[in-house]
């Protein structure tokens, strides 16, 4: 592989042998500034429009994220350094939806010092995207820049940014936007350490290495990347000295210790997490060839196969090659473990736009061709940019006006909570409840583990057995959906008891979204009038 010239972060283009030399297409300092801060504000905007509509409703783990944020505020609040453990479990007991073990906790404890600096809300959640929203694409404009130029890195940016799937996690609390941002970082790093052999490159990838590691279980597929890579290039020689084994003793210092904690801990709760949607057969192998025309961009999946088939003309020999080992270290890392999940295909969408803004800002060196081939890929962000601007996560509201009732009106007391995306509820509860004097309940009835499936278990079977959990939980309210779709009979029953006179119904609270499946769900709040 030829030598990525660079100086000062920025590429000096040079054509592959035997190919005639492209026009030089450096930027300035202002304009290279101006194509990464605007490319970067573009995407900013877009991903910030609404930012305060709705609750936390994208899968349950949507919730869980913000409500471990929020334990993760109140700890470096607290410092219960004398007695953490015990910290944590009674933190669960109040509020059951914190998921610190079952996920690695770098996000977190972002998400809790903009908790602690902004205060508990969605839009303190949402920044905390947003700002790793902004890692990925400077660190994504960073490594385009190396290997090509300002101009199809401020495209490539853009794009990348602005794609429905992308802007969709830009928007959510979940863990995609976080991850892939940690791993372009560590990806970009490697890929210098490769060309220029840099002592100071491989040790920025061992932190972004570890960093990814320690956000999201998924950055995995980078060790997968790096094996490809070294098969590609044959640069073997640059992993078998002391400074590799230093950067791998740092890794397993800075990343080993938690991943092994959470192996014991939640490995089992994992597994069966893993194989409530694992894919078997041929399935396994052609389903993300399958959802990724849905899932990225039927035109943009053209481009990029044309711009891998051509990449001999427009990109310097190994570049492309590079880009391949990255989609297959994604393609095979997931349809290994066989997650049935499209929007791991999240995770390759980088060197796909590579591809395909390469192709239209490189390929033709006719002066006038290439010049309007540039303005096409900037006409193609505009075209991104118009529906990006009207795009609305998947949201609920409604859960907030349940939990101000409670903390407003009555202070204090216990509450039985049964209905869907129980941690938007828990997350209110303590969000408007400073001093913590509520207590919430959702493992009364039944428990699930991780996800609803046949590790389940029903707790109570009888209208004696909740009779009793009422009298000895010192239960006082009780929220319940009216038309969640009832799995255990212990559901059934306390919807029943609670038609009875030891219940006074206080307020029906209709819950509005933009989805089918929440049309006419209410959830309804009820006094417990023989509480103790």
């Amino acid at each position: 592989m030829d030598a990525l010239k660079t100086s000062a972060g920025v590429d000096e283009q040079i054509a592959p042998a035997g190919a005639e030399a492209q026009p030089s297409t450096r930027s300035g300092p202002l304009g290279r500034w101006l194509l990464l801060l605007g490319s970067i504000a573009l995407v900013c905007i877009m991903a910030c429009h609404n930012i305060g509509k709705g609750e936390f409703d994208y899968y349950i783990d949507e919730a869980q994220h913000a409500v471990t944020g929020l334990f993760v505020a109140d700890f470096l609040h607290d410092l219960p350094l004398r007695h953490p453990v015990q910290y944590a479990y009674l933190y669960y007991a109040q509020y059951p939806a914190v998921a610190i073990l079952h996920w690695p906790p770098l996000f977190y404890l972002f998400e809790g010092m903009s908790f602690l600096l902004l205060g508990p809300s969605v839009v303190s959640a949402r920044l905390t995207v947003i700002f790793f929203s902004v890692v990925l694409l400077y660190q994504w404009f960073l490594l385009v820049e190396e290997l090509q130029d300002s101009y199809t890195a401020a495209i490539s940016t853009a794009v990348l940014g602005l794609l429905p799937m992308v802007l969709l996690f830009e928007k959510t609390v979940m863990l995609e936007i976080p991850s892939l941002a940690l791993c372009v970082g560590a990806i970009r790093h490697w890929i210098r350490y490769l060309d220029q052999g840099r002592r100071s490159s491989l040790y920025y990838f061992g932190l972004w290495l570890s960093a990814a590691l320690l956000c999201k279980q998924t950055s995995v597929y980078l060790l997968v990347f790096c094996a490809l890579t070294l098969v590609v290039t044959r640069k073997w020689k640059q992993i078998f000295s002391r400074d590799a084994l230093a950067v791998a003793t740092l890794v397993a210092v800075l990343a080993g210790p938690f991943l092994v904690l959470m192996l014991f801990m939640q490995g089992k709760a994992v597994a069966n997490d893993l194989g409530s949607h694992r894919m078997s057969g041929w399935e396994r192998i052609f389903y993300y060839a399958e959802t990724l025309p849905g899932s990225f961009s039927p035109v943009l999946l053209v481009l990029a196969a044309l711009g891998l088939l051509l990449a001999w003309r427009w990109n310097r020999r190994g570049q492309a090659s590079l880009m391949v080992c990255w989609i297959l270290a994604g393609y095979l890392t997931f349809s290994w473990f066989g997650q049935k999940e499209a929007r791991f295909a999240i995770y390759w969408f980088p060197p796909l736009v590579y591809l395909a803004v390469g192709l239209l800002t490189q390929f033709f060196r006719v002066s006038s061709l290439r010049m309007t081939m540039r303005g096409v890929a900037a006409v193609l962000v505009a075209l991104l940019a118009v529906p990006a601007w009207s795009q609305q996560r998947p949201y609920i509201s409604g859960y907030k006006d349940v939990a101000s009732l409670l903390v407003n009106q009555y202070h204090a007391g216990i509450v039985l909570f049964d209905g869907p995306v129980p941690g938007n509820f828990v997350f209110f509860m303590r969000a408007l409840d400073p001093a913590r004097h509520f207590l919430i309940l959702r493992k009364v009835l039944y428990a699930d583990d991780i996800r609803p499936g046949e590790n389940s278990e029903q707790l109570l079977h009888s209208r004696e057995d909740l009779t009793d959990a009422f009298r000895r939980d010192g239960i006082r309210f009780i929220v319940v959906s009216e038309n969640l779709a009832i799995r255990f009979d212990s559901q059934r029953i306390l919807r029943d008891q609670l038609r009875g006179d030891q219940f006074q119904l206080l307020e029906r609270f209709p819950i509005s979204s933009n989805e089918a499946s929440w049309k006419g769900e209410q959830l309804l709040v009820y006094e417990n009038k023989q509480w103790t």
